[in-house]
């Protein structure tokens, strides 16, 4: 049975948005499709690789991982890093210097880390979610105190920093993020935006960089025909990946947009889309 490599987003695709949880059907389907294609089913995610840490162990991810929407990937097992995009310090800089001055939450994600305040939202967020589970699962962050001690260590070079999230309010703080975005323009950055739970997340990263190009250069990393991996997706930092790859899938609850560009639509997250679509190929062979 030749089965192909399956590229799978995370938060709303298998990942529930609601609790962050996923569906014991979808669990199960997808360790069967590991069991049967040799853990052919891989991660493309805007999260770092502490906050996957417990859906690796729990979906039995082998093959390498692209984290932080396409700029690092990195061995799941060994954390050797295979590839990374690292930010120009002064963007970095200028960036957090932008969140002082204006008062935002901001998190600086490295190739396997997240360094942030330690009263930040979303660090705050996943300590709640995931700290109840065995320690190896849980994420392990480099924590400030104050935004000025991070400065002096970018400064200082000691984080290589290939991606910046800012965490905003979505009932207070629309405002906020389209003057964020505007920002983000001017300085030529890439931002894709995502709305999960109640909170807007705003990535700054280099243009050109996004889940598309983690993609295909995972398939160069591991000689692998870009025909053979089907990608699933559901948000807007999922699209260039849904509509640049041959086989781009979305699940039924994905963005508009998304869809629209997609080669095929299956069923939604709650339904166990990607379990069922999962079942069909193993079925098909």
């Amino acid at each position: 049975m030749k089965l192909p490599y399956i590229g799978s987003d995370l938060d709303g695709t298998v990942v529930q948005n609601s609790d962050f949880k996923i569906l014991q059907s979808t669990a199960k389907n997808i360790n069967e499709y590991q069991s049967l294609s040799n853990n052919k089913l891989f991660v493309v995610t805007g999260r770092s690789l502490q906050n996957i840490k417990y859906y690796i162990k729990q979906l039995n991810i082998k093959l390498p991982v692209i984290c932080s929407n396409g700029a690092v990937i990195v061995d799941p097992i060994t954390w050797e890093v295979y590839y990374e995009q690292v930010m120009e310090k002064e963007i970095i800089i200028d960036l957090l210097k932008y969140a002082m001055e204006n008062d935002l939450d901001v998190s600086l994600y490295t190739p396997t880390s997240v360094c942030s305040l330690s009263i930040a939202e979303r660090i705050k967020t996943y300590k709640k979610l995931y700290g109840h589970y065995p320690k190896d699962c849980q994420p392990d962050f480099i924590l400030y105190e104050d935004y000025n001690q991070l400065l002096e260590d970018i400064n200082n070079d000691v984080h290589k920093i290939i991606r910046v999230m800012y965490s905003l309010d979505y009932e207070k703080e629309t405002q906020v993020a389209n003057k964020l975005k505007e920002y983000l323009e001017s300085k030529n950055l890439y931002y894709p935006t995502t709305i999960i739970q109640s909170r807007i997340l705003i990535d700054a990263m280099p243009k050109g960089i996004n889940k598309a190009t983690g993609v295909k250069k995972w398939a160069e990393i591991m000689k692998v025909d870009l025909k053979d991996i089907i990608v699933i997706g559901d948000n807007n930092n999922d699209l260039e990946m849904i509509s640049e790859m041959p086989f781009g899938i979305a699940v039924g609850n994905a963005h508009d947009e998304v869809k629209k560009k997609a080669w095929k639509v299956i069923d939604r997250i709650e339904n166990n889309g990607v379990g069922k679509f999962l079942k069909e190929l193993i079925s098909k062979g």
